[in-house]
């Protein structure tokens, strides 16, 4: 192996091995220590050895290698001997992945499969860190940009949505930590965050920590109005349009103009039954585009605000109910953005995944840098796990057969029952079949893999027939 950069480059590389060798060895040590003598008997044991660590299996560096890639180009990435960020990184992660019901319970776990893992004190305490904080929070909004080889087939066909980014926006709730303050009535206030998903790739990101100090439930407009535009842009390049499907929590029609106006960034919402909206003016509405089948009207709308706003009346064949959307885009057709409403639901699903599926629901520890990191790690979590699904349809052709074929069989059974009442399914909903969240075979199988070791090709052969059968 050559070794290319400078000579401090160098070194850092050298000392950042030589500590993940140390951690591994003595993560083993530990472990023995643990079942002879406890925690105490652990801390007893050094690195007298010069032994190399085993490698890890190729799948398993195969999938964090997005993650590390990601740390190395870091900029808030330092060299730590005692806990290399490589290293932490991927052990939030893990924890991510995992269902363990605590911190410790989940060191253990690492300790007895011998995966190199830090002194208990030492994890809580990086969860803490600011420095650390940073990084996590860059790593994350790196990750949640990298291409993935699938994307949502319509809204890349659909050229009116070229300059825009599109988003689901939506608050998300943990219960509170084992330590964190009560109140003077004895509860605990839970952890709220708020979380936005990329409706072409279904990457996740995080937006914010709801407030941890003045309010015990964060509204989710006031939150947004605390971000700053580069937080709430995403990396957006510029002169390019941010959109945020958001749900009824997400209406300030005054904000919306302002961001609208100074850094373009647009909000779709649903109509509130208590608006006071004065219809000003119509659009045509295009007939002859498949996409705007069940559009009602397509108006202009005075508000109490003093700004105009486009309203959308939409009725869904399928729910047999009419819908009425509303927002600051003025270029799009009210089909297509009836739509992105109605995908909105996935950002949905993916919290269903985080918390039943992953098992994420209480916050790891009590300070707000640690909430952010624990939301930052359940991104990672989550788009690793859908450039992981890619690599293995894309280089070893294994899909979920299973649930593809289930998808498949429910819209031939909705287009049957709309038939029988002279109805179609909308030309959109049938072009757009994916999958929305991550099924529970997968994560136990990528379980399995994370914390064993199987050769290279065994585990997918597991994985092909979980997904053809189940």
């Amino acid at each position: 192996m050559v070794l290319q950069g400078s000579l401090s480059e160098i070194a850092c590389w050298v000392l950042e091995w030589f500590s993940r060798l140390k951690t591994r060895i003595n993560g083993y040590l530990r472990a023995i220590a643990l079942a002879l003598g406890g925690q105490k008997c652990a801390k007893i044991f050094v690195l007298n050895s010069s032994s190399s660590s085993p490698s890890p299996s190729t799948f398993v560096q195969d999938f964090f290698a997005p993650l590390l890639e990601e740390v190395g180009r870091a900029k808030h990435r330092r060299v730590c001997n005692e806990l290399p960020d490589a290293q932490w990184m991927t052990l939030g992660t893990r924890r991510a992945l995992e269902d363990h019901p605590s911190g410790r319970a989940f060191l253990q776990h690492l300790y007895a499969s011998g995966v190199e893992a830090p002194e208990i004190s030492h994890f809580f305490e990086s969860l803490k860190s600011g420095r650390r904080l940073a990084l996590s929070g860059e790593v994350c909004l790196a990750l949640s940009k990298q291409p993935r080889a699938k994307a949502d087939d319509v809204l890349s066909a659909a050229r009116e949505l070229a300059g825009f980014d599109l988003y689901a926006g939506d608050g998300h709730f943990h219960a509170a930590a084992a330590h964190d303050p009560r109140t003077s009535e004895g509860t605990k206030y839970a952890t709220g965050h708020f979380f936005a998903l990329n409706l072409r790739s279904h990457a996740l990101s995080h937006l914010s920590v709801a407030d941890q100090t003045q309010r015990k439930k964060e509204h989710d407009m006031h939150a947004l109005k605390r971000l700053n535009i580069v937080t709430l842009r995403q990396g957006a390049a510029l002169r390019r349009k941010v959109l945020y499907v958001w749900d009824r929590a997400g209406i300030d029609f005054l904000q919306w103009h302002h961001w609208k106006q100074g850094s373009g960034i647009y909000f779709l919402s649903r109509e509130k039954t208590n608006m006071a909206l004065e219809t000003i003016g119509t659009h045509v509405i295009d007939s002859s585009d498949p996409r705007n089948a069940g559009v009602l009207a397509d108006e202009i709308m005075a508000t109490s605000q003093g700004v105009s706003i486009r309203r959308i009346r939409y009725f869904c064949p399928i729910r047999q109910e009419e819908f009425a959307f509303i927002t600051n885009v003025n270029s799009v057709p009210p089909g297509l953005l009836a739509h992105l409403y109605r995908i909105r639901w996935d950002i949905e699903k993916v919290f269903d995944q985080l918390k039943n599926k992953l098992g994420e629901t209480k916050a790891w520890a009590s300070s707000a840098n640690a909430k952010t990191m624990q939301a930052h790690f359940l991104c990672i979590a989550h788009n690793l796990m859908l450039l992981c699904e890619d690599t293995l349809e894309s280089v070893h052709g294994i899909r979920n057969e299973a649930e593809i074929q289930r998808r498949t069989d429910r819209l031939a059974d909705l287009t049957q029952q709309l038939a029988r009442q002279n109805l179609r399914v909308p030309f959109l909903i049938s072009a757009t079949q994916h999958l929305t969240q991550r099924s529970v075979k997968f994560i136990r199988w990528l379980r399995v893999q994370l914390f064993g070791q199987p050769s290279s090709a065994q585990p997918l052969d597991s994985l092909r027939i979980l997904f053809a059968v189940l």
